[in-house]
């Protein structure tokens, strides 16, 4: 089975993650300065998947950058890199049950990159992500559109702007700025 953009299926999640045309339309520094990451701010990346934004955030604070992830794989990547470019600011902290592995009030700046569509009980997970953040904190969402696009899953798991939207305000969070990423997907921020 081939992609909507004819490439063969990556063989594995990294290659995924780490797709190029992807990689562009996030543009990872870029959306990290325009949700307002400053030079000491705790950062946690929800979902960090192979560290695309969080290896960019070490690089903006000096503050701690935790990567969040439920994938050991995904752990020991970010992990690689981190010592490759000579970050000693991330930590590595793996998601179990639901519970993120960080104190109460901890960060500044949270993120959660194509991650709210595949979570199930989306009250409880941002209940934990707001148990996380300081007073004051921004968190910001970025999915794919809830249209068809060139990249992204099936139409049927993706999640609209107005039911991220919605979901976000039921959990508390209030609504600050969205901005298109690309032709695929959006961020918004809370």
């Amino acid at each position: 089975m081939k992609h909507m953009d004819n490439t063969p299926p990556p063989r594995h999640k990294r290659e995924k993650l780490e797709n190029p045309v992807r990689l562009a339309e996030l543009d990872p520094a870029g959306t990290l300065t325009r949700i307002g990451i400053g030079l000491h701010d705790v950062y946690c990346d929800i979902g960090a998947g192979s560290g695309i934004f969080t290896i960019p955030a070490a690089k903006m604070t000096d503050g701690t950058v935790h990567a969040l992830e439920i994938d050991d794989e995904m752990l020991d990547v970010i992990r690689e890199k981190a010592e490759a470019e000579g970050l000693g600011n991330i930590e590595t902290r793996k998601v179990e049950d639901g519970k993120f592995p960080v104190g109460n009030g901890e960060a500044d700046v949270a993120l959660l990159v194509t991650v709210l569509h595949e979570i199930g009980d989306k009250p409880a997970f941002l209940a934990e992500a707001a148990r996380i953040l300081k007073n004051g904190a921004r968190i910001a969402v970025i999915e794919f559109f809830g249209a068809e696009t060139p990249m992204g899953p099936p139409l049927a798991h993706r999640i609209s702007r107005e039911d991220a939207v919605n979901a976000m305000e039921c959990a508390g969070f209030e609504f600050l700025d969205s901005f298109d990423l690309g032709e695929d997907l959006y961020c918004m921020v809370f």
